[in-house]
């Protein structure tokens, strides 16, 4: 599912779902992805501010298309209102509490169950790159959210507060045992930065060291509160929980 399209095959003309109009239902668009020629139709127009495009059912998606159904996002899965990214990304960094059992299970109401806003990296996300960088989502501009191709050139200052970074392994050593840190560089094109990740726990260094070093083919993804390093073009935060960090494959 993508939130926008391009009406042609150079994907010059772009369409919100935003700004679809009944009008536009049945004409065949563009999927944001360059590499994927899937038929992207408007789904849902009758709740304009819900509406969104999905892939012709025989014209489908490339594999691992990142706008495809079941890897996609569905907006009205999740309360659009209620979505606070600061306090999102905050809630990623908190530890997360050890499980425990219920003697006896909880009752479930009978009333219809509320959506709840993105709250996981993945969730959160997966709705960055169903909306065009320039769009929002209740109310803050995508390109401030999340840091990848489209949005690089938002950042000619550097990479500052609370984001999400779409990186990559670092070529050769990516890590500083000694200091416990863990460098990416990023995954755009043109401006590269450098995006260091530093522990107070051993034991979660090593651990994400150990997924980045299997994984190191696919992008990595990681929320944070970034500030400058100390050297050019390079920018740290500080990962104190699992929650922070997706591989996408």
């Amino acid at each position: 599912m993508a939130m926008y399209v391009y009406k042609d095959a150079a994907r010059t003309d772009k369409l919100l779902a935003k700004n679809a109009q009944k009008q536009d239902k049945g004409n065949r668009y563009y999927c944001p992805n360059y590499s994927c020629d899937a038929h992207m139709h408007i789904c849902n127009i009758e709740g304009v501010s819900a509406s969104y495009f999905s892939a012709s059912r025989f014209y489908g998606h490339i594999e691992k298309c990142p706008y495809e159904a079941s890897n996609g996002f569905n907006p009205n899965n999740y309360n659009e209102g209620n979505f606070e990214f600061d306090n999102a990304l905050l809630a990623l960094t908190m530890p997360s509490n050890p499980q425990t059992k219920k003697e006896t299970p909880a009752e479930h109401g009978s009333g219809t169950e509320t959506p709840k806003p993105p709250r996981t990296i993945r969730q959160i996300y997966a709705m960055c790159k169903a909306y065009d960088y320039s769009d929002t989502y209740n109310g803050v501009t995508i390109g401030k959210m999340l840091l990848d191709n489209r949005s690089v050139h938002m950042y000619p200052k550097g990479v500052f507060d609370w984001r999400i970074i779409e990186g990559k392994c670092k070529s050769g050593r990516f890590y500083d045992a000694s200091k416990l840190e863990i460098s990416l560089t990023s995954s755009t094109d043109g401006k590269e930065y450098t995006f260091i990740l530093r522990f107070d726990s051993e034991e979660l260094f090593k651990e994400i060291k150990n997924d980045i070093f299997s994984n190191r083919e696919y992008l990595v993804v990681v929320a944070g509160q970034w500030r400058a390093a100390g050297s050019f073009n390079a920018f740290c935060t500080t990962f104190s929980s699992k929650k922070q960090l997706a591989i996408i494959k």
